[in-house]
């Protein structure tokens, strides 16, 4: 737990210690910065060990350098990660390059857009490493990459650029097919869902929860001829994620004034309504939370945004809820289980022997 301890002071005490002789937004941005060179060095420099799945994936990859192109893209259905796997092996087959570079990868297309949007670095990081993107980065290689592209996607969604939009939503596929769900982002992001259109989404929101099985099992027909997947329904007891997320769209929803809010914060707000929709399916199947992934990952950037656009009469409240949430995700990161969290605690090195 010690070098997550690490990743989180050093960016929360650089934001506060001095903050009167320095500029608050450059403050900010270099906190962030801070946040996402120390993320990337435990990234990079992890052992196998760490992620339940990061030992698969080295696996992967000696056989995808051992193969021929050929043979290497005959293995996979998502070849941009066996292309660049096979990219890698021509500099070095060592196990930690691949997640070395990987990891870089992951981190430099995510930073950006952090970087510019973040306003509260210490409330964006605790949300950032509490969110299952966080976890996923430690574990599952691929997922990680094509969230990346999808934050790439975004930008892409923002400055209304469809065309490039549509292929990079197609590159992400190409490194994992539960990406085809970032095509929502494009019409969700430009709706101009403001509380007046609240009237018309809860009881859709309602209707989907209490539809969910019927919907899905739809859905699933789609899924069965596009994926890989195995779409049989099962009780999951995906539950609490499900009351996080609508208790965020709530404060989203009823702490900031919509007439001092920017197209972007509204934009980013509506896609938490579709966290919120994506994970009334997580009850049924692990695939509605993995699909949920690529969204998950700008909760950390809206809420302090939410807390910056407050209106008079909800101001306390925002303040309040504001350090709620940095107390309550701070102490629910530290008191994660030794074997929680896709086995990314205990943190490991490479360098360390790890019995």
């Amino acid at each position: 737990m010690l070098p997550f301890l690490v990743l989180m002071a050093v960016p929360f005490l650089y934001q506060h210690i001095g903050t009167h002789q320095f500029n608050y937004e450059k403050k900010n941005r270099t906190a962030i910065t801070i946040f996402f060179v120390l993320m990337a060095f435990l990234l990079m420099f992890r052992h196998e060990s760490v992620g339940i799945d990061s030992a698969r994936y080295l696996s992967h990859f000696q056989r995808y350098a051992m193969a021929s192109w050929k043979e290497a893209f005959g293995m996979s259905s998502e070849f941009s990660f066996t292309y660049l796997c096979k990219l890698i092996a021509l500099i070095s087959r060592e196990s930690q390059a691949l997640l070395i570079v990987t990891s870089f990868l992951g981190v430099v297309m995510i930073y950006p857009t952090y970087r510019r949007l973040s306003i509260d670095p210490t409330l964006t990081i605790v949300l950032f490493v509490s969110m299952a993107t966080f976890a996923m980065s430690f574990s599952g290689i691929r997922q990680t990459l094509a969230i990346g592209v999808g934050v790439v996607a975004y930008e892409c969604t923002r400055c209304r650029k469809l065309v490039l939009f549509i292929l990079v939503v197609a590159l992400a596929t190409t490194f994992h097919n539960s990406a085809f769900v970032l095509l929502l982002m494009y019409p969700i992001y430009h709706a101009r869902i403001t509380k007046n259109w609240l009237i018309v989404v809860i009881p859709l929101i309602g209707f989907v929860f209490l539809f969910n099985r019927q919907i899905f099992g739809f859905m699933s027909m789609f899924l069965m001829r596009f994926t890989d997947y195995d779409v049989t329904m099962s009780a999951t007891g995906a539950y609490t994620s499900l009351v996080l997320f609508a208790l965020f769209a709530v404060y989203a929803y009823l702490v900031p004034d919509d007439s001092l809010m920017d197209q972007e914060t509204i934009g980013l707000r509506n896609l938490l309504l579709l966290v919120l929709v994506l994970q009334m399916f997580a009850p049924l199947h692990t695939l509605a939370m993995r699909m949920n992934y690529y969204y998950v990952v700008f909760i950390p950037l809206l809420m302090p945004k939410i807390v910056y656009y407050r209106s008079e009469r909800w101001a306390q409240v925002a303040v309040v809820g504001r350090h709620i949430m940095v107390i309550y995700f701070f102490l629910h990161f530290i008191t994660l289980p030794t074997s929680g969290n896709l086995r990314m605690i205990p943190y490991h090195f490479f360098w360390e022997t790890v019995l």
